[in-house]
């Protein structure tokens, strides 16, 4: 049997792979512009503190149902994108949250706000504004 994940047993500390090259390449590919690409991940990121305001207002209130949401809207978008280190952080807390798992949901809210910070910071760097 496999030892635990270590993503599970530290998620503050496992470095994910932030994007996922070949989606965005098709993603420019079927646009025909990557400028266009840029755009989306714009309003993916212009949409994430309502979101995650959602989401600890869920984890605050015990409500898993709501974190439940807020986390799979942002893993949907994310795995559109190929923003691979934010979906599945949203993964986890949405799991977390469809088990009621609430107790421990706090660290994994706080690496996906992590995560999610970190594409923005790449995206500013290569032409994000």
């Amino acid at each position: 049997m496999k030892g635990p994940n270590p993503i599970w047993s530290d998620p503050m500390t496992t470095e994910l792979p932030l994007l996922d090259t070949s989606r965005i390449n098709e993603l420019a590919e079927l646009f025909g512009d990557s400028e266009i690409v840029l755009e989306l991940f714009d309003e993916f990121l212009q949409e994430c503190p309502e979101r995650m305001a959602a989401m600890r207002q869920a984890l605050a209130d015990g409500e898993s149902q709501l974190m439940d949401s807020a986390a799979h809207a942002i893993k949907g978008s994310s795995a559109n994108l190929g923003a691979c280190a934010v979906q599945e952080m949203a993964r986890m807390v949405e799991e977390l949250a469809r088990n009621n798992q609430l107790e421990n949901a706090d660290t994994f809210v706080s690496r996906l706000e992590t995560e999610i910070h970190r594409l923005q910071e790449h995206l500013q760097a290569h032409g994000l504004e």
